[in-house]
């Protein structure tokens, strides 16, 4: 069996009659219409607009989620950087993988500077005065993802009209653009890095401080070949990696957020979702959705395909959660279920059922 390194899969949400990622005011004449997030690609010789909702936005989403479902603390936006307007120039979270759980799945960035605010070596003329430097940190993002992108064939876009009526003078005509559409993206969780930072010269992961504050509760090896970068370790990495990426998991299955939630409700929760352990890093589970018919079908030569392809870096079977008449060939994917590479529930069950084979802890780790 494979070694799990990555946790890797695809979802998708349904956005019907939905605003979940605004883009601002249209340009031109229709400034007064409130647009959302789309670009284009070519069908079938022409240009179609296809909505989506940025990475940025569903990570957030993911973020909040993960952090309400498991009762962990959040690591707050903070300003670190100020101009001489006395302007927040420069923002980051805690910079603390060891008590924030969100850091050390989803990264963090500190560019050395002034009193720990983030600027660079040479000070910015709109800078506040240097006080002290502080450290360069990154923790590039263990979670990777793609945007969530509307499906070929199940995507429109409408417009709704709106005014505002006053007690005198005419009604103020407005108008949102809104999207009927099926939105799938994928994703890849680094497994084998939570717990796990690396201090390589010039990228620091752990900031002097953090390693002093958490010295009894980090191990370190050197790296390199003189042995001059290090890597620090949890002391209980074990048992911390397979606790956040389960929360993770948790957060995924009951996603929530989006833009216009009062206007445009929907429910972002995956209707589809699709879980595996790999060996590798590829994120093999793209591009599996068409919408031929009625409602969105998963591709299952292609998954097949991808299944056979990757035998040998499977380190769990293949988990797909489907909500019950969601899909337009469901029968032919329930028929896929077998226990040992293809496992088929609902979305929230088929992360719990993950949780509970690959990411137990037990009391020895």
């Amino acid at each position: 069996m494979a070694t799990l390194n990555n946790i890797t899969g695809a979802l998708v949400i349904d956005g019907t009659a939905a605003f979940l990622n605004g883009a601002g005011l249209g340009a031109g004449e229709d400034r007064n219409k409130v647009v959302p997030k789309v670009f284009e690609e070519m069908v079938n010789g022409r240009r179609e607009k296809v909505p989506y909702v940025s990475a940025q936005a569903w990570r957030r989403w993911l973020r909040n989620t993960s952090n309400e479902e498991n009762n962990w603390t959040p690591s707050e936006l903070q300003a670190i950087g100020v101009s001489k307007k006395g302007t927040t120039n420069k923002i980051s979270t805690q910079l603390d993988p060891i008590a924030f759980p969100e850091d050390d799945l989803f990264g963090y960035m500190r560019s050395g500077g002034n009193d720990k605010s983030g600027a660079g070596d040479e000070e910015d003329e709109d800078e506040a005065p240097a006080k002290t430097k502080a450290e360069s940190v990154q923790r590039t993002s263990p979670f990777k993802c793609s945007v969530l992108k509307g499906i070929r064939g199940k995507r429109t876009l409408n417009v709704d009209e709106g005014f505002v009526h006053l007690k005198e003078n005419t009604p103020l005509p407005y108008s949102t653009q809104f999207y009927a559409a099926h939105l799938e993206g994928f994703f890849n969780l680094e497994y084998y890095r939570l717990g796990q930072f690396d201090n390589l010269g010039s990228k620091q992961e752990l900031a002097s401080e953090t390693v002093k504050q958490y010295a009894d509760q980090l191990t370190y090896k050197p790296l390199g070949a003189k042995g001059t970068f290090k890597r620090f370790t949890l002391q209980n990495a074990e048992h911390s990696r397979k606790e956040r990426a389960a929360g993770l998991l948790r957060g995924l299955a009951f996603l929530r957020g989006g833009a216009k939630q009062a206007a445009f409700g929907a429910d972002v929760s995956p209707k589809v979702l699709i879980l595996a352990g790999l060996e590798c890093a590829n994120p093999v589970f793209n591009n599996l959705f068409e919408g031929s018919g009625e409602m969105p079908s998963l591709k299952i030569n292609a998954l097949k395909q991808i299944i056979d392809d990757y035998q040998n870096k499977l380190a769990t079977p293949v988990y797909i959660g489907i909500r019950e008449g969601y899909l337009q060939n469901e029968a032919e994917v329930k028929a896929l279920s077998n226990n040992s590479t293809i496992v088929v529930g609902s979305p929230v069950s088929v992360a719990q059922d993950f949780i509970k084979a690959h990411l137990t802890t037990t009391s020895n780790e």
